[in-house]
């Protein structure tokens, strides 16, 4: 009798899911061939978005300058505030004028990429570029408009600082240029002198703009001016135009002060009105008895008509936070600014709202002093804008 064995068939052979099969190899591979797709992917996006222009612009904090202290013109130290030929008073502490650094522009656009960063940074923002730089306008315009604001806000800040000290500062209101089909062209001419505005005086700019307004569109206004040497009347109807809301003459009127003592300011390569308040507060302090900070360092930002009015500017978190970088003890800020300041602030600086002149002096004195200053509560307490 023989031993009976059992045969056993065999079907194909067994898939092998460890990868230790001879299907293994093949699998490896396809999944290293769509890794490879997906990190080439990846690189060709990140690749596009370095290389391809955002219609953005980066805002981000700025140079701090002290104006109490001096800058670097083609080499040499000069004082940022000099006021030859008067007397003035030694200072202590340090009085910054702050500014914004705009990365984005027609000429240099940021790309995609580059934005990244300040999603995720509190001290930068990211605005649509025509913000800053109108369809069809380019950096070397904005920055000749810059100047021209920033020598305007300098004008405006001394008169404001010498009219607070207790000095007659008259004015006078120039034609600087008259807009093309405006309501003044053929009626106006570059060098008129505005003296007067329906037969009354005109003080300065805020009471010409105050009277236009007053006037209405669409009806006749006199305007004296004096031209050649001569006083004349002449009349046109201001006009509200495309996309505004105030009537206008369709002229620009330029200031000019006949300010008591002579002020140069030495500053290059930064532009805009935004700090006229930190000027004034600067000749103030320098023509005064006493120091006026202390010890503090004090940050600021606002325009200042001559008036000593306070005004509202851009950029206010980005200067925020280049005050707290400067490691400030005081930020004087526009109550005009109150809905522009961030919800979080930085640790360690007092934020003190000011509407004039007068009163961002009242604030230094009493920070000088150890006293408390009215913070952010300052922003409740001001009248709608």
């Amino acid at each position: 009798m023989s031993d009976e064995k059992t045969s056993v068939t065999s079907g194909p052979a067994p898939r092998d899911f460890t990868g230790s099969g001879a299907f293994g190899p093949v699998w490896r591979e396809r999944r290293r061939s769509r890794r490879s797709l997906v990190v080439a992917g990846l690189a060709s996006v990140l690749l596009l978005a370095a290389v391809i222009p955002s219609p953005y612009t980066i805002e981000r904090p700025g140079p701090v300058v002290n104006t109490l202290g001096e800058v670097q013109i083609e080499g040499e130290a000069q004082p940022v505030i000099s006021l030859p030929g008067s007397e003035t008073y030694p200072t202590t502490g340090t009085l910054n004028l702050l500014t914004v650094s705009l990365v984005g522009s027609p000429e240099h656009p940021v790309s995609w990429l580059s934005l990244i960063p300040a999603v995720v940074d509190p001290t930068q923002r990211i605005q649509p570029r025509t913000n800053f730089f109108p369809e069809g306008s380019t950096l070397e315009d904005r920055e000749a408009q810059g100047t021209v604001q920033m020598q305007s806000s300098q004008a405006q800040a001394a008169a404001a600082a010498f009219r607070e000290l207790g000095h007659d500062v008259p004015v006078e209101l120039i034609v600087a240029a008259v807009s093309e089909d405006g309501p003044a062209e053929g009626i106006l001419r570059e060098g008129d002198v505005l003296t007067a505005i329906a037969g009354e005086p005109v003080a300065d700019f805020a009471g010409l703009r105050a009277a236009i307004v007053a006037s209405g569109a669409d009806t006749e206004l006199t305007l004296t001016v004096e031209r050649d040497g001569e006083p004349q009347d002449v009349a046109l109807t201001p006009q509200v135009p495309d996309g505004g809301g105030d009537p206008l003459i369709g002229a620009v009127i330029a200031t000019t002060f006949e300010l008591p003592i002579e002020v140069d300011i030495s500053l290059s390569e930064i532009g805009g009105p935004s700090a006229g308040m930190i000027f004034a507060l600067a000749i103030i302090d320098q023509l005064t008895p006493g120091a006026m900070l202390g010890d503090l360092t004090v940050s600021g930002t606002g325009t200042v008509t001559d008036a000593g009015i306070v005004g509202p500017i851009g950029g206010l978190e980005q200067k925020l936070w280049a005050a707290a970088r400067a490691e400030s003890d005081l930020f004087l800020m526009p109550v005009g600014n109150c809905g522009d300041l961030p919800k979080r602030l930085p640790s360690g600086i007092d934020v003190a709202p000011v509407e004039t002149l007068e009163e961002a002096m009242g604030v230094i004195e009493d920070a000088a002093a150890g006293k408390p200053v009215p913070g952010i509560e300052r922003c409740e307490a001001a009248p709608a804008q």
